[in-house]
């Protein structure tokens, strides 16, 4: 009867890939709000330099597919800075709607 060797691979890759399964998340309401709009304003700013370099790389090839992924992407990002320009103008109006109504209810308005 022939012996089976462990394998260790299987064990190696628990090993490796266990810390990521097993870390835990972070709730989206712990994170700073300002960290958030940071983040998808990097994640724009990044979305938009990829498809430069993207519709560059089609105007250099001659292929039109790459100049039009490229172009994609970088509407997709100034898609995504309006989409965090209007929450921001969002979350200025409500703080002066909610320090008018402060105000008032202070007595000071």
């Amino acid at each position: 009867m022939k012996q089976q060797q462990p394998k260790d691979d299987n064990l190696f890759e628990a090993k490796i890939f266990a810390p990521k399964v097993l870390a835990p998340r972070i709730p989206m309401l712990l994170i700073p709000l300002a960290t958030r709009t940071m983040s998808n304003k990097a994640d724009a700013a990044a979305k938009d330099a990829e498809g430069k370099l993207e519709s560059a790389l089609g105007e250099l090839t001659g292929d039109a597919g790459h100049q039009l992924k490229g172009k994609a992407k970088q509407v997709q990002a100034s898609a995504m800075n309006a989409a965090e320009d209007l929450k921001d103008g969002a979350k200025a109006v409500a703080q002066k709607v909610s320090d008018a109504a402060a105000k008032l209810a202070d007595g000071k308005g």
